[in-house]
């Protein structure tokens, strides 16, 4: 029996849910090891705010080349529409850091999340080592046969969603696995440029794959019956806040209950714009938003805190770039204003109340019509994102409030049923297992 056991974990770490979601995970894994197991988990990163989390976390980190800047990965990666990494020199470098990362540290178990390079790398570097990857979608080809719209990047999801999902029905499957939006063709010239000689990688499905897939996500959403058994849902993953109570005086000073104004928490996280940001910003100076309160986190690396506070005319509103107890203030206002980030919807989800949610990536929108379909939610796509029609949508929820008010907490009754540490947690140790064996 082997008992000393290495894991190599390795994601998108300049993304936040990715991050936050990745550290869970090496958490959970800690807390469900057997006492006779000496596990050592590393981390890889090229430049990542979260790089301190890892460390007081207790865990390694790997700094592979090469290193980048590590604020938006949009930035570093050059990303475009089915490009996650928009410069072939650049994936290529990315690719052979990767691969001489996996080699050196030689783990006995690879675990990465929205991450092909990962996956690539394994199979060129490693080809022996078990893989488990962790998605918000469960990635598979078989995910092709859900009821999907087009991207928002593409002229057919301008026409209403039910005409959509019937034009994506019409679609063969071999023309479905060609769709541009699941392409990342960057990555595949790299790998080949590498050595590639394995299946041809046409899509992000055959970039993805793994021993085991977890799916950050509740079966409900999906037709579970048609995937395979190494596909595992497992419900939420998201970072237990540590500060659970609010501290600071000018958000208690917004959420006092003695404020009968409309309340809304507003959070676009890093995938967000600047441009989405003070759309938000707007809707607050409106004649009808000056009537409402608000939080806004406006993130140094989308917009600086000065300028939003310059835009600002309402005094009831209050912008910060801080950290805050995301889920203490949503439980205490009427709306989440957000992105489609798993991390995000699950915050306010397990805090049983609706929200209104632009998606910034393809996977971000299908986890907002999944909201919407519940009736919990309402998506506005990129290109309607505006003050106007931020106001209106708004409007709309508050006039049927009850209604997705309760749908709201039936979601939340859903989400805390499913005990997705316990599944990921014996799900992840009955894989390494076998290795140790």
């Amino acid at each position: 029996m082997k008992n000393n056991i290495t894991i190599a974990i390795a994601t998108i770490f300049q993304n936040g849910g990715d991050a936050t979601r990745a550290l869970e995970i090496a958490k959970i894994i800690d807390e469900y090891k057997p006492e006779n197991c000496n596990l050592r988990i590393v981390f890889l990163t090229r430049g990542s705010l979260y790089e301190d989390k890892v460390i007081e976390a207790g865990f390694e980190l790997y700094r592979a080349t090469p290193r980048l800047e590590g604020i938006r990965y949009q930035d570093d990666f050059e990303t475009k529409f089915g490009e996650l990494i928009g410069n072939e020199s650049l994936a290529y470098d990315i690719l052979q850091g990767e691969i001489k990362a996996y080699k050196e540290i030689n783990p006995d178990l690879l675990i990465y999340g929205f991450w092909p390079i990962g996956s690539i790398s394994k199979r060129l570097a490693i080809p022996s080592v078990k893989s488990i990857a962790f998605l918000p979608l469960p990635l598979t080809e078989t995910f092709l046969n859900e009821s999907l719209t087009f991207p928002d990047e593409l002229f057919f999801s301008r026409f209403p969603a039910k005409f959509q999902k019937w034009v994506m029905s019409c679609i063969p499957h071999s023309l479905k696995k060609r769709n541009p939006a699941l392409k990342h063709s960057l990555i595949r010239k790299a790998a080949e440029k590498s050595g590639w000689d394995g299946s041809p990688l046409i899509n992000i499905f055959e970039m993805l794959k793994s021993d085991l897939l977890l799916v950050n996500d509740l079966a409900v959403f999906y037709h579970t019956e048609q995937y395979d058994s190494t596909v595992i849902f497992t419900g939420p993953v998201y970072a237990q806040e540590k500060q659970e109570e609010i501290k600071d005086k000018e958000i208690l000073k917004i959420l006092d209950d003695t404020n009968t104004r409309k309340k809304f928490f507003c959070t676009l996280g890093t995938s967000g714009s600047k441009e989405e940001l003070l759309e938000i910003v707007k809707m607050f100076n409106s004649p009808w938003g000056m009537k409402c309160g608000g939080i806004i986190l406006s993130p140094p690396s989308v917009c600086p805190l000065e300028e939003s506070q310059r835009l600002l005319n309402n005094k009831n509103v209050y912008v910060t770039d801080k950290f805050v107890p995301a889920k203490a203030i949503s439980k205490r206002v009427d709306l989440v204003i957000c992105h489609g980030g798993q991390g995000t919807l699950q915050t306010a989800i397990t805090s049983a109340i609706p929200l209104i949610g632009v998606a910034t990536q393809p996977e971000q929108k299908i986890n907002l019509e999944h909201l919407e379909a519940f009736g919990s939610a309402i998506r506005i796509p990129m290109r309607k994102w505006n003050c106007k029609t931020l106001e209106k949508k708004i409007q709309e929820v508050l006039e049927h409030y009850p209604e997705y008010k309760q749908s709201a907490e039936m979601l939340c009754r859903q989400y805390n049923e499913t005990n997705a540490k316990k599944i990921i947690g014996e799900s992840i140790w009955e894989s390494i297992e076998v290795v140790r064996k």
